[in-house]
């Protein structure tokens, strides 16, 4: 649980981490296998040539005379070695030595060819703090010659190397970085057309529409992004199909209302004939307001520039029991839309609150997008209708009476129109009373 916290949500996420730590483990796994290996062909070598020095001077001390051997093996002697000729060993007879001192010693053997020597001693001696600082280990050789003599050796020798340099840091991590660079490049061309087709499904999904998509990238990527296309295209023309019939049902509606308007001014009963010219009315109000939302879907209006607070101003001008709040910092604030469309539905839930809450507030405020809250003063919506109002045709009053509440299409106008902005409205009740409508626009 712990590590889904830190882990990413997206596909370029993963890649990245995948990468990175696929990177980062070659990486540093070749530069130790390298960087141990190079430190074992090292210190080999350096023992190879500590003893070369070490067979070459005890051979020429051999054949030197013994009163000559103290100053020659002084003038050999330097920084990286010293040699000097006594009469006993600087290496202990019983001096432990380890499978590296083993080899040196089999190595200076092997040098000294012949049956004239008669021993051979090499020990570790105890290192000074400028040894360790510098990671050097102080050895000890001791060879026996046959008139008893010792040539007693002492020189530093490489312990070990570091396995990590700050150079070879520094190459690998150039190294990761211009290789991730070349992956983003790789990875982005991947996943820009997902996130394209991601988008293109939440707009499709919001408002119906959307536009169609391009077919780059890989072949399945392509495949998807074409087998979305034509997804979309057949629910395009499904809807265009739908609304085309309902527009011509509604059309041809039209006449027969107008005839029975006509009929029922002949009925003499005042009542009756009352009732039933209101029920015609309400049935071509319908019809009008089916006739508009289809003309809308099939026709959309171009999209502008405009005054998100100045579009709000101008929705309820000559409004009763509406007041308005527009926050300060959004004087001003542009959004790009469709003026008249979206003016109908601000107008709509204004509407229908001041209708069924006597009252409306309206606040605008931003956040990551614009809301726009309309609270009225009603008594509220049952929490299992809250979604349900925004059906076609959906009035919780069921008796459809003029007087109570429309042909019930104005919030599903609004939710529509909202939604082709990108946007959606949701409904909630308030806390003290009264119901909620909230509108967010992307900006």
């Amino acid at each position: 649980m712990k590590f889904r916290r830190f882990a990413p949500d997206s596909i370029l996420g993963w890649l990245a981490l995948i990468l990175i730590a696929g990177l980062a483990a070659s990486q540093a796994l070749t530069a130790l296998a390298h960087n141990m290996d190079r430190n074992e062909a090292i210190v080999e070598i350096e023992d190879l040539r500590a003893a070369e020095r070490v067979a070459t001077f005890a051979t020429f001390l051999q054949h030197t005379a013994p009163v000559l051997r103290a100053s020659v093996a002084q003038s050999f002697s330097g920084p990286s070695m010293t040699v000097e000729v006594t009469n006993r060993a600087n290496v202990p007879e019983d001096e432990e030595s380890n499978r590296r001192l083993g080899h040196l010693a089999k190595a200076v053997s092997e040098r000294l060819r012949g049956t004239g020597w008669q021993e051979i001693r090499v020990a570790e001696a105890a290192p000074t703090d400028e040894q360790k600082a510098k990671g050097l280990m102080p050895i000890r050789t001791s060879i026996a010659l046959r008139d008893g003599a010792w040539i007693n050796f002492e020189f530093a020798a490489i312990e070990s190397l570091p396995l990590a340099t700050i150079r070879v840091i520094a190459w690998t991590a150039f190294s990761v970085l211009l290789v991730l660079g070349l992956s983003y490049y790789a990875f982005r061309r991947v996943t820009h057309p997902l996130e394209q087709l991601t988008r293109a499904a939440e707009s499709l999904g919001r408002s119906g529409r959307t536009e169609a998509l391009q077919e780059t990238g890989a072949s399945e990527v392509r495949r998807a992004a074409r087998a979305f296309n034509e997804m979309q295209g057949r629910i395009r023309r499904l809807l265009e199909d739908r609304m085309q019939m309902v527009a011509a049902i509604s059309h041809d509606l039209r006449t027969p209302i107008t005839r029975l308007k006509l009929r029922a001014e002949f009925v003499e009963d005042p009542e009756q004939r009352e009732k039933m010219l209101r029920d015609l009315d309400e049935m071509e109000t319908m019809i009008k307001e089916t006739l508009a939302l289809a003309r809308e879907d099939a026709n959309p209006e171009r999209r502008a520039k405009l005054d998100l607070g100045q579009l709000l101003i101008d929705s309820v001008e000559g409004m009763e029991h509406v007041t308005l709040e527009i926050d300060p910092a959004l004087q001003g604030a542009s959004i790009e839309a469709q003026p008249i469309a979206l003016k109908r539905a601000i107008v709509n839930l204004v509407e229908n609150a001041v209708v069924y809450g006597k009252s409306a507030r309206i606040r605008l405020t931003a956040a990551e997008d614009f809301e726009i809250g309309i609270m009225d003063q009603g008594p509220g919506i049952p929490e299992a209708e809250l979604d349900r109002v925004f059906r076609p045709f959906y009035r919780l009053e069921a008796s459809r009476n003029r007087e109570s509440g429309g042909a019930g299409l104005g919030l599903a106008i609004a939710r529509s129109v909202v939604r082709a902005h990108g946007g959606d409205i949701v409904l909630k009740n308030g806390p003290e009373g009264g119901l909620q409508a909230t509108v967010t626009l992307p900006k």
